[in-house]
């Protein structure tokens, strides 16, 4: 039986494999997605209860939310610092959607969530 470990982000036990953690992504994604498409604030986009659950499910969720970042630049940037507690943004990329997501991307190469 797996031992479960302790999510320091969420501080909660996870058991759940990486195709699990993807599949739950992509729903709450895919939800969120089309319950906020006529919202233009990302404040507002963040609150979405699906957003939320994306966020409760901790450090697990990080690889996909990077992979997703290559298409979704802006969405997933809050809910990356939400999770990690960083945010490898510098100072002159803030408000440049492009180089935060980078950022975010070359953080996550450093950390190993991504190649």
């Amino acid at each position: 039986m797996k031992k479960p470990t302790l999510d320091t982000a969420c501080r909660k036990p996870t058991e759940e494999n990486p195709e699990e953690i993807r599949q739950k992504f992509t729903a709450f994604a895919s939800q969120w997605s089309q319950e906020v498409e006529a919202l233009s604030s990302t404040v507002e986009m963040s609150k979405h209860p699906a957003y939320q659950e994306i966020i409760k499910m901790g450090q697990g969720v990080i690889p996909f939310l990077l992979e997703d970042l290559l298409q979704n630049p802006l969405y997933w940037l809050p809910a990356l610092r939400q999770i990690t507690q960083e945010n490898p943004v510098e100072p002159e990329q803030r408000g440049k959607i492009k180089q935060m997501a980078q950022a975010s991307l070359n953080w996550g190469r450093q950390k190993g969530y991504i190649a």
